[in-house]
């Protein structure tokens, strides 16, 4: 007696597995961005990215692209932030995606203005800087910046020169020093900027 409830119960969990797998399948493969939402609400940004990927071949839309590059970002996976960021940028629609998700955000500090196009190519550049890219990554933060007179906060030369910075690189803090000198910032800006020149400084070896 036993041991015909014993394998009835084991044929039920394994068909119920095997229901569950087949019902994970169908969610995954028809339902990729529901997944990728799933995904994000654990903090499992490496599988989200996947989901949000494979949404995009899907749809072709830049949402959908975006979303990819943003989810890359938080699972810290440099070649697809590479990837999928210069997809994003070279795309006909990165002003509008750059307009939504441009935003202020409150921090300890106070608030903080984040222009998305610089923390896409922020994030382009410090992750090319970490695939050993370092020519490229400068490239990437200088495009960003190209027509800004002044010196935001958060810019993507910013970016560059934090990672820079950490990574102790004297000649690439030597090329984003001599990139600096370009930029005029605003008042509100000069505290900023002279404290991230001061590292940079320190860092390429020049007297402050």
């Amino acid at each position: 007696m036993f041991k015909v409830v014993f394998k009835t119960a084991v044929k039920a969990i394994i068909g119920i597995a095997i229901l569950a797998l087949i019902v994970f399948g169908v969610l995954s493969l028809g339902f990729p961005s529901t997944m990728a939402g799933l995904c994000e609400n654990t903090g499992n940004f490496y599988m989200a990215a996947g989901y949000a990927s494979l949404s995009y071949t899907y749809t072709g839309d830049v949402n959908d692209l975006n979303r990819c590059f943003a989810d890359n970002v938080q699972a810290k996976n440099d070649g697809d932030i590479v990837r999928f960021g210069e997809k994003l940028v070279q795309d006909e629609k990165f002003g509008e995606v750059c307009e939504t998700n441009s935003k202020t955000v409150t921090t300890e500090n106070g608030k903080v203005f984040i222009d998305y196009k610089q923390f896409v190519y922020g994030n382009i550049a410090c992750a090319k800087y970490r695939l050993g890219d370092k020519d490229e990554a400068v490239s990437a933060a200088k495009t960003a910046m190209d027509g800004v007179e002044n010196f935001p906060k958060n810019n993507a030369v910013a970016y560059l020169s934090l990672q820079v910075i950490e990574s102790g690189d004297k000649g690439t803090a030597e090329k984003l020093l001599a990139e600096m000198e370009k930029f005029k910032p605003a008042e509100d800006e000069t505290g900023y900027y002279n404290t991230l020149k001061s590292e940079l400084q320190k860092v390429g070896g020049e007297e402050l």
